[in-house]
């Protein structure tokens, strides 16, 4: 029998893994501050908890939470919570899914280690279809026994998993990836734009980039599937996006190595932001674009 299994941050992407795990057997505790996801997890099959019954009832705890100050504060909690319990914490893992901020994921797990419990960065890459198909790409950082032991779980979700090295190895290695891939969309969004202001269809575009060196995700997925069927709903916001290209802006200017390319990009995820309407999905960059690319050849 599968150990039950917490699970905090039931959203567009926790939903679908925490339903996965459900199919595989395990039972699974969770929690989000919003009632309405509860609800849909429990229809689901799982069991809503406040977080003192999931460190109480549960060894593995996985987290999908917006940003690092939310994730930061729930694993004090948990941390605080489990020094109250008696119980070994040596057998006590978190799995940190969200898309954090590396330097607050070594902290967190300097401060997991000082009381037995491991904590390993997991965080996802493939969005809410391939969360929902069990194919996502997990970058992971942390103890390699831990991971190791996680494996089975991680496997619930990937096919493709990655162990990188230490704590903050998976969360660093996600915001590098966001990163490209926001200047992917953004690069490609003014190409379509003023290819079709050209005159040139926009599907004929994306086919000749997809055979050529230009080609991306963005141009291979991201473009045909919610693009240019102006369906924008890939179920990744433009928030979430420019929060992750924030983390590698963060830490380039740290070690003093930032670039004008991604002061760049930063701000103009944040301008699209400002201008788009309130939870755009990161997608709808190609609209911020088109209102600045107006001119006709």
């Amino acid at each position: 029998m599968n150990e039950p299994i917490g699970f905090v941050g039931l959203g567009n992407m926790g939903i679908p893994m925490a339903k996965l795990l459900i199919s595989k057997g395990w039972t699974v505790y969770g929690f989000d501050i919003n009632e309405e996801a509860c609800q849909s997890f429990a229809s689901q099959g799982g069991i809503p908890s406040a977080l003192p019954e999931i460190v109480e009832k549960t060894s593995t705890i996985i987290l999908m939470l917006p940003n690092s100050k939310i994730v930061n504060d729930v694993i004090q909690q948990i941390l605080s919570l489990s020094i109250s319990k008696e119980r070994n914490h040596n057998e006590t893992f978190i799995l940190d899914m969200s898309s954090s901020f590396p330097p607050d994921t070594q902290a967190n797990a300097s401060k997991a280690y000082e009381i037995g419990i491991h904590l390993l960065d997991a965080p996802v890459s493939g969005g809410v279809k391939k969360a929902v198909s069990g194919e996502l790409t997990i970058m992971v950082g942390g103890d390699e026994t831990a991971f190791q032991r996680q494996l089975p779980i991680l496997q619930t979700f990937g096919n493709n998993i990655f162990y990188l090295g230490e704590s903050g190895s998976g969360h660093l290695v996600k915001s590098l990836n966001n990163y490209l891939s926001a200047v992917h969309i953004l690069a490609t969004s003014e190409a379509i734009r003023i290819s079709s202001n050209f005159g040139i269809d926009p599907q004929a575009a994306i086919e000749v980039f997809n055979r050529s060196s230009g080609r991306s995700g963005s141009t291979e997925y991201k473009f045909p599937e919610f693009v240019l069927t102006e369906t924008y709903n890939s179920g990744f916001s433009l928030d979430l996006l420019a929060k992750d290209i924030d983390i590698t802006r963060q830490l380039l200017e740290k070690t003093g190595d930032a670039t004008l390319l991604v002061k760049l990009i930063s701000d103009t995820y944040h301008a699209a932001s400002r201008s788009l309407r309130t939870n755009a999905d990161h997608t709808e960059i190609f609209r911020y674009v088109s209102a600045y690319i107006q001119k006709k050849f």
